[in-house]
């Protein structure tokens, strides 16, 4: 009770507690109601268009249908997003387009998917895992977005754009209570101060019990304690000028879901020799744990617990997550054209730990001994970017801009060996990263056909420079984080280029249908390495770069009941920034291939006038076409394992071959008391690896959701009280598989089954 009476308090206070100041894109509508027969507004090409009108394949869902599908963050777009898998390893964030999925998450590497917040880049993992409030749409982009986006959007990009104030004051509360101690209460208040200035103040707070339990008494993980706070601004000053700001702040001070990984799943041993093998049998053991099972006469490890939800931490973990925003955008129109400067600043910090050992044994032993991780993230990225786009709807239609990023991130990575006669020292690593990045970009379409046919062209030129200062120690007595000299320093600062482009063509043969072809590029910006003074490791490597193909439809049938979305795709990639390991060192390197191709189709429909079906699927074919890596096993198996490994052939990991998700509703009128809706979906996804190795050990098997709820309506549309249950087949699903220390296969898992009552009301 006093959680929920804590949340009023947040929701009451917003407007003196949240910032003074704030940001976003102005004049970007809200989108409307996701029925077949409502046309959907999104800004995918940087301007206000009909999403049946832009020729790339994408999901938008407005405010009401991220409620309805209980999207508290990103993480539930998969359940609307053909093509899109979601995953996540503590507090990072791992979501996968297309066989594009985020993996390397430490200070010196970059996202792959790009996620923006009122066109604001967020440039940290973890920052995509903020909750989803107050929002007026979410905008999913598959595929590259290399011209309009640029950096670090090599297999697409999420954009949230949240409500804009209006002319109409009100205010939005809604209430959550549900099993594992679960509530979350959101809101909004609507000030409209003069016809021509308006503010809107919005919070949530929400929080959950662990859903990992440890098997050692009182650790629990993967619980919940969060809040934000955002204030926006709208004014307009003249009639062709308009003003709109937005300022928030995100807490979350928990225990989390561990830095790497919760759970060992296990690790392969060959059973004649007892030595650990890429090419043995699974065994469910933590191989760092010294003695335990005995196999071919080695001491294998310690048994793991069984279960997805439990562990056997002797640690309790703790995981603070801050960040603090400030954005605003200019828009002018000059008649021909319309001017925009969009400014955003973001300060960031995660701050986060978990078990070294991963179990409740006591040793020690440098690296993996019992003890305590600790990465701690900091991030102040400052963007500035003037567009000029033409306005009407001219044959010619054109935009360019020009874009620069600072982003100054600063991470400690630190383990402590607490073992009580523990003699052995710890070990620190510290990044200090300077990223300057400038580009310059333009866009257009001409009508050689008016109202018909369109072609398209575009580029972009990107130039970066990564400042780097790197230091590691091991000196801090058991313990202790009382680290005093480094043993190695390193430091540069090397620059990157990219030129990225697209071209395509666009034919509308009647006014409700759609067809486009369309080529393009992408990149993700090269890195740096901590090379520990070791000449064997380079100290950056180039930026990894897409070709994309890809042929589309959008249609409105059935005389307006359905709109249907099909597209098909071709990448190819080259670069693949991955983990390069030898015998001796590992590093960051430039080194592999793939492809990926498929296809997709989207179905939003009412055939029957109360009767709602949304469908999604996609198929693709995911794999490596050379990627040579170090064999992680190789120093581990008593010489017998080779020392690389050839992983062409091996599927992209989080890329399942099929996944399909289908939403059905029915509206039950019931007069003057309002309307009843039932309404349930299910998701369905073929089996992936979340290892680029493809073992038994980090394999989802495939797997179905369900989900159902029950509404209430009343008449004016302006209550409602709904019971829900999400994952009701409390399937246990892997978000992330790794390797971590002495070859132990570490995976997390997504929540069990979830069920509660939400009611929610506005005046």
């Amino acid at each position: 009770m006093r959680s929920m009476f804590r949340g009023v308090s947040i929701l009451a206070l917003m407007a003196a507690s949240a910032p003074a100041m704030a940001a976003d894109n102005a004049g970007q509508p809200a989108a409307t109601s996701d029925t077949g027969t409502t046309d959907i507004i999104v800004t995918a090409q940087r301007r206000d268009e009909k999403l049946r009108d832009v020729p790339i394949s994408m999901t938008a869902l407005s405010a009401d249908a991220l409620q309805k599908l209980h999207a508290d963050n990103i993480g539930r777009l998969e359940f609307a997003t053909p093509g899109f898998t979601w995953g996540s390893q503590g507090s990072d964030s791992f979501p996968a387009i297309r066989g594009v999925r985020t993996s390397l998450v430490s200070a010196q590497n970059d996202p792959v998917i790009g996620f923006y917040i009122d066109g604001i880049y967020q440039s940290r993992t973890q920052q995509q895992s903020i909750p989803l409030f107050d929002v007026a749409r979410v905008e999913v982009l598959r595929g590259p977005q290399g011209t309009l986006y640029g950096r670090n959007t090599f297999g697409g990009n999420i954009s949230v754009v949240t409500q804009d104030p209006t002319k109409d004051p009100g205010v939005d509360i809604n209430l959550d209570r549900g099993n594992w101690n679960e509530t979350r209460i959101d809101g909004a208040i609507n000030i409209p101060v003069t016809d021509n200035l308006q503010v809107r103040f919005a919070g949530v707070f929400q929080r959950h019990d662990g859903y990992v339990h440890s098997t050692y008494p009182g650790v629990v993980l993967d619980d919940l304690n969060e809040n934000a706070q955002r204030v926006s601004v709208k004014w307009t000053p003249a009639s062709n000028v308009e003003v709109s700001l937005h300022a928030g702040i995100w807490r979350r001070d928990d225990a989390g879901a561990g830095s790497y990984g919760y759970k060992v799943a296990g690790t392969l041993i060959n059973p004649v020799t007892g030595y650990q093998s890429i090419y043995g049998q699974a065994y469910a053991v933590n191989p760092s744990v010294p003695g335990g099972l005995v196999v071919g006469g080695q001491s294998i490890g310690v048994p793991v617990t069984a279960g997805p939800w439990t562990n056997d931490w002797d640690y309790q973990p703790f995981e603070h997550i801050a960040e603090d925003y400030v954005s605003g955008q200019i828009a002018i129109n000059l008649g021909a054209a319309t001017l925009k400067a969009i400014t955003g600043y973001t300060h960031f910090r995660a701050d986060r730990s978990a078990d070294n050992d991963q179990s409740s044994e006591h040793f020690q032993a440098f690296g993996y001994g019992n003890g305590i991780q600790n990465p701690d993230t900091k991030s102040d990225a400052f963007t500035q970017e003037v567009q000029l786009a033409s306005n009407g709807n001219t044959r010619l239609q054109w935009i360019a801009g020009l874009y620069y990023l600072h982003d100054s991130i600063f991470e400690i990575y630190q383990q402590q060996l607490t073992d009580p006669g523990a003699t052995t020292d710890g070990y620190k690593e510290t990044s200090a990263l300077h990223t300057d990045a400038f580009a310059v970009y333009g866009q257009a379409s001409y009508a050689l056909i008016p109202d018909q046919l369109k072609v398209i062209g575009g580029a972009r030129y990107s130039y970066e420079k990564k400042a780097f200062a790197f230091a590691d120690y091991a000196d801090a007595p058991p313990g202790t984080y009382n680290f005093t000299t480094p043993y190695s320093q390193t430091s540069g600062s090397p620059s990157f280029n990219s030129g990225t482009w697209r071209a395509g063509l666009q034919y509308t043969p009647d006014r409700n249908t759609m067809l486009y072809a369309t080529a393009s590029t992408g990149f993700e910006s090269g890195g740096v390495n901590d090379t520990g003074g070791d000449s064997q490791i380079p100290s950056s490597y180039s930026p990894q770069k897409v070709w994309a193909y890809e042929v589309g439809a959008k249609s409105r049938i059935l005389n307006g009941l359905a709109d249907v979305e099909l597209s098909g795709f071709y990448n190819k990639f080259s670069n693949l920034q991955i983990n390069v390991y030898t015998p001796l060192v590992s590093y960051f390197g430039s080194a592999g291939k793939a492809r990926s191709y498929g296809g997709e189709l989207a179905l939003r429909t009412h055939p029957l006038p109360n009767l709602h079906i949304d469908a999604t699927a996609a198929l693709m074919n995911a794999k490596y076409t050379y990627y040579i890596s170090g064999n992680n096993f190789y120093g581990a198996s008593g010489g017998t394992d080779p020392i690389s490994l050839n992983l062409a052939g091996k599927q992209i990991p989080q890329s399942p071959d099929f996944k399909a998700t289908v939403l059905v509703a029915y509206d039950i009128s019931l007069g003057d008391a309002g309307m009843i809706t039932p309404s349930g979906s299910v998701l369905h996804s073929a089996s992936y690896y979340t290892t680029d190795y493809n073992t038994v050990l980090d394999w989802q098997k495939s797997y179905e959701k369900f989900d159902a709820s029950l509404r209430w309506t009343a008449a004016n549309g302006k209550t409602y009280v709904e019971a829900y249950g999400d994952n009701l087949s409390n399937q246990a699903t892997l978000l992330s598989g790794v390797i971590g220390r002495l070859e132990r296969i570490q995976v997390s898992y997504a929540a069990p089954r979830t069920y509660g009552v939400r009611v929610g009301t506005k005046f």
